[in-house]
């Protein structure tokens, strides 16, 4: 049995003249690899950037992160339950 690990994609934007001040969005896809949310957040976030750039400025990078095991949620956060089950 091949096991999947889905994985959430997060979308990162700053302005350069408001340090601190980030925009993170947690795009609506659940991706069934690693290197499936790479090259769509990397696509995503260079499109972001360019229909930005001659508005506001602002830059978007991404990131790719596992969804947590149940277990390693309920670890992380003291035995509570997921809002999901």
């Amino acid at each position: 049995m091949i096991e999947i690990v889905p994985v959430m994609l997060f979308i990162l934007g700053w302005h350069p003249d408001k340090p601190g001040d980030i925009d993170l969005q947690r795009v609506e896809v659940i991706f069934a690899s690693p290197a499936e949310c790479e090259a769509a957040g990397s696509k995503m976030a260079s499109r972001m950037t360019q229909a930005a750039a001659e508005q506001s400025g602002a830059t978007y990078e991404h990131r790719c992160m596992e969804i947590p095991a149940v277990e390693e949620f309920e670890a992380a956060f003291g035995g509570e339950r997921s809002p999901a089950k």
